[in-house]
């Protein structure tokens, strides 16, 4: 069976280790530099803290967490910060429930529109947004680390910005 939750404290070892899993495929450069501690602890903190602008929803099957997404809320602009579904679970729907459902919590908190970023090398991710009706601003940005006190070079990201509106 399918379900799709708020987040809980409890589900933060899980999460971290679904982004990870996943980053590790899609941003290497990045998942080799996180902590998986300090990744567990920032989910913990978002979940504890999600009255305060923002939820954490996460997509189980049979009890298994399989898929995550976030969201912040800024006014009338629902920011998606992340949407991740497990490879084995992909193409089951899962992305899609996740998505529902954090349409159905963005228009609860009088948001107009949703609105996320990915990388220009996202093509999978941004086919899945467009087939189920986001499009793409024509804004884009370059998103860099720092560079650490040894000198490792900083990572660069170049990304497009999609949307979606939520007005019925």
């Amino acid at each position: 069976m399918e379900t799709v939750r708020l987040a809980q404290a409890t589900d933060a070892p899980t999460i971290a280790e679904l982004q990870l899993s996943n980053w590790q495929r899609t941003h290497p450069a990045i998942a080799q530099r996180l902590n998986r501690e300090d990744v567990q602890s920032q989910w913990a903190q978002a979940i504890t803290l999600q009255e305060a602008g923002g939820r954490v929803l996460v997509c189980e099957s049979d009890g298994a967490l399989v898929g995550v997404a976030a969201i912040e809320f800024e006014q009338e602009i629902g920011h998606l910060s992340l949407l991740e579904v497990a490879p084995e679970f992909r193409r089951q729907l899962f992305g899609s429930r996740l998505l529902n459902a954090v349409a159905d919590i963005a228009l609860k908190a009088g948001c107009l529109q949703l609105r996320t970023w990915l990388n220009q090398d996202q093509q999978e991710g941004k086919l899945f947004l467009e087939s189920i009706g986001w499009g793409a601003t024509g804004a884009t940005r370059t998103v860099s680390t720092e560079t650490d006190e040894i000198g490792t070079p900083e990572l660069t990201d170049h990304q497009i910005e999609l949307t979606t509106s939520l007005a019925t």
